[in-house]
């Protein structure tokens, strides 16, 4: 299977509060390090790359016992831009460097991207502009599943 296949060649760009939607459908649980989120103020943008896990694609059971998976997938590296930022400020009360996006949320030109475990990334914006834009396959996680739940830590293995 080709794995260049599945990563998408145009970006998704979203450009209002009613499709923020399909951004949390799609960055929903991928993860991101803190430490590489970079706000470039006169350019207002912020950018966040982050890594998808290759649902799609080929994976390698590791180890399997009783219903229970251990598979290694491979990740695809996505940079998540948000423009007309006037503003960027976080809080981050877990300080444990990688989270997981959870949801967004929208008001008063005001942009809060909530994260799991405990941090919030808030933006001031003039407008909404978001775009999400895979960059290559690189590296490999591992994911464990059971019958009606998975786990995942976030880790990258080269």
């Amino acid at each position: 299977m080709e794995i260049d296949k599945f990563i998408k060649k145009e970006p998704l760009i979203v450009t209002s509060a009613e499709h923020l939607g399909e951004v949390i459908g799609l960055i929903h649980d991928e993860y991101f390090d803190l430490k590489d989120i970079k706000y470039i103020k006169d350019q207002q943008l912020v950018e966040i790359p982050y890594r998808r896990m290759f649902h799609e694609g080929p994976c390698r059971v590791i180890r399997e016992y009783f219903g229970i998976k251990r598979i290694e997938l491979e990740l695809i590296r996505s940079l998540l831009i948000i423009k007309n930022v006037k503003d960027y400020y976080y809080e981050d009360r877990a300080r444990i460097g990688t989270y997981s996006f959870n949801t967004i949320e929208y008001k008063n030109n005001k942009l809060r991207i909530i994260c799991c475990e405990d941090l919030e990334l808030d933006m001031e914006v003039s407008g909404i502009e978001i775009e999400s834009h895979d960059l290559e396959v690189k590296g490999k996680t591992r994911l464990t599943k059971g019958w009606f739940w998975e786990s995942y830590t976030g880790e990258v293995y080269k």
